[in-house]
């Protein structure tokens, strides 16, 4: 009979079919975002994708690297950035030496917020290829600088983006390459989704969250045992 607070909707399903909690047990709080995450400075006068998070199996780095090069002949100045680091740094390192894109595809490793910021208002999109997630920060962080996002259509990323609006999500890695195309070679989609974006970012504010967290915790102190 505990109240339990999870940070998203696939969180709540997860817990209700996977784990026999009964739906009215269960509060979503999506976590919010940061008041410094907003628009400024200028877009990238060529394509720039960029990505965020830790260089680790479950993030596909590898996936997305495949992904983006297999557009560089149909966008030729495109260029990635890989924030992060993990233990996959250096098999993705060797993966981009082999397919001879050390020019244009950059794994930035760890730096600061002011960097991160800059490069979410500088992006075309932020992509992510991940196979698990519990909430999607980075594309949330990055829609709130009008920035849309193009990942896949996993628990998680669902509950952040939302499709044909803030983002497109997809099923598959034809699918991914399909909306990476879209987005960077078709400049009406790609102002829609920044407009959506910054819309979408607007209903996440950490002062909603807390707001839905003490009203569970004052709920708790009116049970009767």
């Amino acid at each position: 009979r505990t109240p339990i607070v999870t940070l998203s909707w696939s969180s709540q399903e997860e817990l209700v079919e996977d784990l026999g909690f009964s739906p009215d047990q269960i509060t979503v709080a999506p976590p919010g975002i940061d008041s410094r995450f907003h628009p400024g400075g200028e877009r990238s006068a060529t394509p720039l994708l960029v990505a965020v998070g830790r260089l680790m199996p479950s993030k596909h780095f590898d996936r997305l690297i495949d992904a983006v090069a297999s557009l560089k002949a149909q966008v030729p100045d495109l260029e990635l950035v890989i924030v992060g680091n993990g233990l996959e740094r250096r098999t993705l390192e060797r993966q981009v030496a082999d397919l001879g894109a050390d020019d244009w595809i950059h794994l930035a490793g760890h730096i600061d917020d002011d960097e991160v910021l800059a490069l979410y208002r500088s992006a075309w999109a932020v992509v992510s290829a991940s196979s698990r997630e519990g909430w999607g920060m980075t594309l949330t962080e990055a829609a709130a600088c009008a920035t849309p996002a193009i990942a896949t259509d996993i628990a998680g990323h669902r509950d952040a983006v939302a499709h044909d609006q803030s983002g497109l999500l997809a099923g598959s890695t034809t699918e991914l390459v399909a909306h990476l195309e879209a987005v960077l070679t078709d400049p009406e989609l790609r102002q829609r989704l920044s407009d959506g974006a910054l819309a979408h970012a607007r209903g996440f504010t950490w002062q909603a969250t807390a707001k839905t967290i003490l009203e569970v915790l004052a709920s708790t102190t009116n049970r009767t045992e």
